[in-house]
């Protein structure tokens, strides 16, 4: 495992220094800005720092969490500065701030403990997958939790810390997206019972011996389509060559996928379903857990739990 983890960190690295060659023949205010639609060579839900340190707003989650606060209703949205703090938490998921001082020994030292941190297995509920020994059912549960965990914490500290809070939304909305990318989970949008429900959550990491059965499906199966582990399969973008680099708005909006546009729409409840919970628990501070059952409960039911 820890070869193959070193080769991926290795292909990842080489797509850093891809980007860093392109440098010298792109025009633009900085240089170092490689990562917006229109000058990164795949569109993938998430994308880590610009040349590791920097970041563009407009990619993969960043897009789907502006696009649904647009969706929801004038008197709910977020402002621009909350957003930008809502999809700062959120891509911090992937690409924690606190491993930024690897960047003092190489981008390799950087780079790997990014990896390392990405193949704990406790930290694949943060993006609706499997650990090296549990069950869809199991992790789809442990996803639930850090969701209600996460909302819980950003409406105790809504009044005192907003800035925390609002990262903390972004990190559950993370959760949200990830578990709507056909290379986290399976779902059946023709169900006929609960549409679009989960009927398989995929790894991301080796399992444990004895765990690895036949029917386990992995963020990545195919080598040829991966740099790293990414894939494909986490772009938000339909296929289509019309698709492959979309500039502006409006364009990324036409090119969503099918899956793209319902974690749009679940990041759109979920974000009302904070509100909700933060005017109950206004309302009545001591019955947090009550609100949290109230809103963010059937949230859940909708859209982070298996098929009946």
């Amino acid at each position: 495992m820890e070869d193959g983890r070193r080769s991926r960190v290795t292909r990842t690295l080489c797509l850093t220094w891809t980007a860093a060659a392109c440098a010298a023949t792109v025009t633009c205010a900085d240089p170092l800005d490689l990562c917006t639609p229109k000058q990164a060579r795949f569109d993938f839900f998430s994308k880590g720092d610009c040349m590791l340190t920097r970041a563009s707003f407009f990619q993969g989650h960043e897009w789907l969490s502006y696009f649904a606060n647009e969706d929801l209703p004038a008197g709910e949205r977020f402002g621009s500065k909350e957003t930008l703090l809502i999809a700062e938490g959120n891509r911090r998921v992937d690409w924690p701030k606190e491993l930024l001082y690897h960047m003092n020994g190489s981008i390799f030292a950087y780079a790997e403990a990014v990896e390392e941190h990405a193949e704990r297995p406790e930290n694949q509920k943060s993006h609706f997958l499997l650990t090296d020994r549990n069950t869809s059912a199991e992790a789809a549960a442990e996803a639930r939790a850090e969701v209600r965990r996460l909302t819980r914490q950003a409406t105790e500290l809504w009044l005192g810390n907003r800035v925390r809070a609002l990262t903390l939304v972004g990190q559950a909305s993370h959760i949200v997206q990830d578990a709507h990318s056909t290379a986290h989970a399976v779902r059946d949008p023709l169900h006929p019972e609960h549409p679009w429900c989960v009927t398989k959550v995929k790894a991301y990491i080796e399992r444990a011996e004895g765990f690895d059965t036949p029917d386990i499906e992995y963020h990545s199966d195919r080598d040829d389509d991966t740099v790293g582990h990414t894939t494909t399969q986490d772009s938000i973008y339909r296929e289509g060559r019309d698709c492959h680099q979309p500039v502006g708005r409006a364009a990324v909006e036409a090119c969503l996928s099918d899956s793209a546009r319902q974690a749009r729409r679940a990041t759109a409840d979920y974000l009302l379903a904070v509100r909700a919970v933060v005017r109950a628990w206004a309302a009545a501070p001591d019955a947090l857990d009550t609100a949290l059952d109230e809103h963010l409960e059937p949230f859940m039911k909708t859209y982070l739990e298996l098929c009946p």
